[in-house]
Formats: C-alpha cells, sequence, structure tokens
C-alpha cells in the first residue's frame, strides 16, 4: 500500500524551518560549548611550593 499526498499539497514550511534549525542547533551547541572549554579562562589558581599565588600573595589564611 503506498500513500500519496492529495493533489496541491504542500509541506508546512514552518514546521520544515524548524526541523532544519534543531538539526543544527544541536553540533553548533557542542561546538561553542568546546570552545568555551578550551578558550575561556575558568579561573583555576596556580600555587607554588610555598602556597602562594603566580602573583605572590599567601592564601593560607
Amino acid at each position: 500500500m503506498v500513500v500519496t499526498p492529495e493533489p496541491g499539497w504542500m509541506p508546512d514550511t514552518a514546521l520544515i524551518i524548524t526541523g532544519v534549525a534543531i538539526a543544527l542547533a544541536v553540533p553548533a551547541t557542542f561546538l561553542v560549548a568546546n570552545w568555551v572549554r578550551k578558550n575561556v579562562d575558568h579561573g583555576e589558581m596556580r600555587f607554588d611550593t610555598r602556597n602562594r599565588d603566580e602573583a605572590g600573595e599567601d592564601r593560607t589564611k
């Protein structure tokens, strides 16, 4: 059994645009998240052996 649309039937343009936008948004989200993970400073501090940060401030208090 083959189901064919009735003559003059057109797909819903808004639905197609929405589907394409969702299909593109998922990989774009991961691309942006990976870029942020690699390139944005997350505020991690580095300490030397005397428990001082790179600026020389003592953080033991």
